[in-house]
């Protein structure tokens, strides 16, 4: 069996110092990282990463340019760092990596990162997870389930109507108040609120594109820091 390996790392969610010390020892130690602009500013990586390493930026590299660095780790016995947003466990989209890494015989390891969400939570100074589950989605796949759950969505600017239906057929009511988390922990950090019925217009106005995660409070107990917002209410203020 080689021995190269190969290590998902958790870079967080954008600021360079909400990188872990694992994290920043994988970075010390990889012979080649493999990263992505829009996870972490460049100079973030370059203060960790040794002297000599090689970073291959992702993109322009495409899929077949990370198998071929697989291949060299798995010839040459080399250790590789392969960055991932906020926790690789966690919306990391892993299983094509993952199998090509396993198919080379090569060791596979994962260190986890701080979630976007987490984050989000931090700079409301809100605790999201309360005495009732927290459901955490994609925008995408965001299932039916019950209204009293708390509920952080991923990618949710994508498609901003659809996540708005889908959060109302939840029977969540339209004025429950959510938070947007537009570039959470980075130097364009935006933390708005809304309500429900608001919320497709609010991320299709002011998170077009970006980073974005949508926190909503259970309407019958509203989350630390999350408030309900009254009918008559215009709300849409940095929080």
């Amino acid at each position: 069996m080689s021995t190269g390996r190969v290590l998902f790392v958790g870079c967080g969610p954008g600021a360079a110092d909400l990188l872990t010390l694992r994290a920043a020892h994988a970075l010390q130690t990889a012979d080649i990282v493999i990263w992505s602009p829009s996870l972490l500013h460049r100079d973030a990586v370059l203060t960790h990463t040794r002297a000599g390493a090689e970073i291959v930026e992702w993109p322009p590299a495409t899929q077949h340019d990370i198998d071929a660095v697989f291949d060299r780790a798995r010839l040459e016995g080399l250790l590789v760092v392969r960055l991932k947003g906020g926790d690789p466990t966690l919306f990391g989209d892993l299983e094509r990596d993952v199998a090509a890494v396993r198919e080379r015989g090569l060791a596979c390891e994962f260190v986890p990162g701080i979630s976007a969400h987490s984050a989000a939570a931090a700079a409301l100074g809100a605790t999201i997870a309360t005495d009732r589950p927290v459901l955490i989605a994609r925008a995408s796949a965001l299932p039916h389930g019950r209204a009293g759950d708390a509920v952080a969505v991923y990618s949710a600017s994508r498609d901003a109507p659809a996540l708005q239906r889908a959060l109302l057929e939840r029977g969540i009511p339209a004025s429950t108040a959510c938070t947007v988390a537009i570039e959470v922990s980075r130097p364009g950090e935006m933390l708005l609120t809304c309500r429900i019925d608001e919320l497709a217009e609010t991320l299709e106005d002011m998170a077009r594109g970006l980073l974005t995660v949508v926190v909503v409070a259970p309407p019958n107990g509203p989350a630390d820091g999350l408030q309900d917002v009254q009918p008559e209410s215009d709300q849409k203020l940095d929080v």
